[in-house]
């Protein structure tokens, strides 16, 4: 017959082979994000989507900026908001793996993404000026560049 000591000895080290196994079954060996796409049409129109709404939320801000209905400092973190979700549009796409069929179509975005993306940057640099009380030439020439980058 065993002893009580034994009996223990040997659960407790069962115990600790099952917990031992547990956690390395839980936790995971990659821990990257990873963006699975099967529909790639559907979402580079998802996407589109995302853009077109931060791209008219921008704008809207920026003309309340100009009409001087919003702060700069109020607007500049609105447009670093967008930015970024901006960045993280074309992060997605580049990480998608789309098919060969559609690679050209999401470069060509991405490249649309990144004009935005420089837009937006334009715009700060003009709430940056509005709040130094700069001489409103440079205000137009940036606000020319910038309706040059919206064609």
């Amino acid at each position: 017959m065993a002893s009580k000591k034994g009996i223990g000895v040997t659960i407790a080290f069962l115990v600790g082979v099952v917990a031992a196994s547990f956690l390395v079954y839980l936790i995971p060996e990659d821990t990257t994000m990873k963006i699975v796409v099967s529909d790639f049409e559907k979402y580079l129109d998802i996407t589109k989507e995302k853009a077109m709404l931060e791209s008219v939320s921008i704008d809207e801000s920026f003309e309340k900026l100009m009409e001087k209905k919003m702060s700069p400092n109020e607007y500049i973190g609105i447009a670093k908001v967008s930015s970024s979700q901006i960045n993280s549009l074309i992060i997605e796409l580049t990480d998608s793996g789309a098919t060969q069929e559609w690679v050209e179509s999401y470069v060509n975005y991405i490249g649309a993404l990144k004009k935005l993306n420089e837009k937006i940057t334009e715009t700060i640099v003009v709430a940056n000026l509005m709040n130094g009380d700069d001489n409103s030439n440079s205000i137009n020439e940036i606000i020319a560049k910038i309706h040059q980058l919206e064609t």
